[in-house]
């Protein structure tokens, strides 16, 4: 399997997962899968999903480092491109007060927007085809329907993630007349509805896929264990969406366990031994000199209660690196080599969903009960007695610093802070790191792609 995501990975970009009216002779064109695919195309096409959800985290401009940087979590030294440490931080350049108010629509960082409508788009194409295919039956093209709905709401996820308030399209079907922008309320509706669909098309499905899952998924590779990563997506978006009951109703039916493994959940997997195949892009080799090196503000440390557990996921290098007016004396460990996974979302913030979720709909003994076995079991700190946290607002400032360490640099930070209205546009230096200037301008969201206002303008 691993093979067979780095083909896909590693494929030119006219592949059958874009619309191109020239025959490609290296890939399937999309008519050839579309009207009765065979099973090893059938095959190929569920690796594509997975894989395409791979290289949002795999090219350059990685997703936890844009939504890193965006929530000041972390900052990328980077020595060739400075809009990294300038544009993303909301300066013009390392002196003077000259502020970054809008972002580029067509710089780098907006790569990010492309990269996660390829999984949307992989996943539909694999619908159709399965669908149209003779080779599988009524129960397996069921299946299929639910492993594609679901990866295509986590494609909308993300990019709704990275434009916030802008909204994004969510009628997709006929990719040469898509449908206009929604607002964020209503790309979530339509998101959690996708997930809902993908959960009744999972319970049609028999025991098993018509195709295999990568090792990621391993203890979720039927439609029956599938389902419950499905539930446990839909928890995350009830919880975006301030659903705390229908995000309780969704743990229920996922894997959340109080008790469990934290580290229980589908991952990305990265194999860099196996031939064409990649390693986790996150990873760096500790007190190196990498040409993108992810700094982490000191505040991370100083803000942590002692003893934490979690801090083992940055540390203090022996020489500190100072690129265009900041000064990284810390730097990320999270992932400690190129054969690390990357969590798709795991029980450690399933738990901190039901705490949050609990904590809103009045059930504090119980959300005490999720801080404490996140406290205990990933921070090693002692639990919370019970009158610790007197009121909402004290368990909610609980949660997000919990949240803050057991999800440092996984592409949550940003995210919550912007949904709890907690985002200060204009962070002081403290806040952030160690600056010869403030930073001017703390975004909530990226500029809706230039490609994608050219398109409304010439289709109004």
């Amino acid at each position: 399997m691993a093979g067979a995501l780095a083909t896909l990975l590693s494929a030119s970009s006219c592949s059958f997962f874009e619309i191109d009216e020239v025959n490609d002779p290296n890939n399937a064109s999309i008519e050839s899968v579309v009207a009765n695919a065979s099973q090893a195309q059938l095959n190929a096409l569920a690796v594509g999903v997975e894989a395409s959800l791979r290289l949002g985290h795999a090219n350059n401009s990685s997703y936890n480092q844009i939504v890193g940087t965006l929530g000041r979590e972390v900052v990328v030294l980077n020595q060739t491109e400075s809009r990294w440490y300038l544009e993303l931080q909301g300066r013009r350049g390392a002196t003077g007060n000259v502020s970054v108010d809008v972002l580029d629509d067509a710089a780098f960082y907006n790569g990010q927007y492309t990269d996660f409508a390829r999984v949307g788009r992989a996943a539909r194409i694999f619908r159709a085809s399965a669908e149209a295919s003779n080779v599988i039956n009524v129960e397996q093209k069921s299946g299929i329907a639910g492993f594609t709905r679901t990866y295509e709401a986590l494609s909308k996820l993300h990019l709704l993630n990275l434009q916030g308030e802008n909204g994004i399209r969510v009628d997709l079907d006929d990719i040469r007349r898509p449908g206009k922008f929604v607002t964020q309320a209503e790309a979530l509706t339509n998101i959690r509805q996708q997930l809902d669909q993908a959960d009744q098309d999972l319970a049609a499905a028999g025991a098993s896929f018509a195709f295999q899952l990568s090792s990621g998924y391993t203890g979720f590779n039927t439609p029956a264990t599938f389902r419950r990563f499905n539930r446990a997506l839909a928890a995350r978006v009830a919880l975006y969406q301030a659903d705390y009951a229908g995000a309780l109703t969704a743990l229920n039916a996922s894997f959340y366990d109080r008790a469990g493994s934290l580290t229980l959940g589908p991952k990305i997997t990265f194999s860099p031994t196996t031939a064409s195949d990649v390693g986790n892009p996150y990873f760096q080799v500790a007190n190196g000199e990498p040409n993108n090196l992810v700094a982490v503000p000191s505040n991370f440390v100083t803000e942590a209660e002692a003893g934490d557990l979690r801090l083992a996921k940055v540390a203090l290098r022996t020489t500190p690196r100072t690129l265009g007016g900041i000064t990284g004396a810390y730097e990320a460990r999270v992932f400690t080599s190129q054969n690390a996974s990357l969590d798709i979302i795991r029980n450690e913030e399933l738990i901190l969903i039901a705490a949050e979720a609990r904590a809103n709909t009045g059930d504090l003994t119980g959300a005490l009960a999720d801080i404490n076995a996140i406290r205990t079991r990933a921070g090693g700190l002692p639990a919370l007695t019970a009158g610790s946290l007197t009121g909402l607002p004290q368990y909610i400032n609980e949660i997000l610093k919990q949240r803050r360490y057991s999800l440092f640099y996984e592409g949550h930070r940003w995210i919550d802070l912007r949904r709890l209205n907690r985002l200060n546009p204009n962070p002081a230096p403290g806040q952030t790191l160690a600056l010869t200037e403030a930073p001017f301008r703390l975004f909530n969201r990226l500029e809706r792609p230039a490609a994608e206002k050219q398109w409304d303008i010439a289709n109004p």
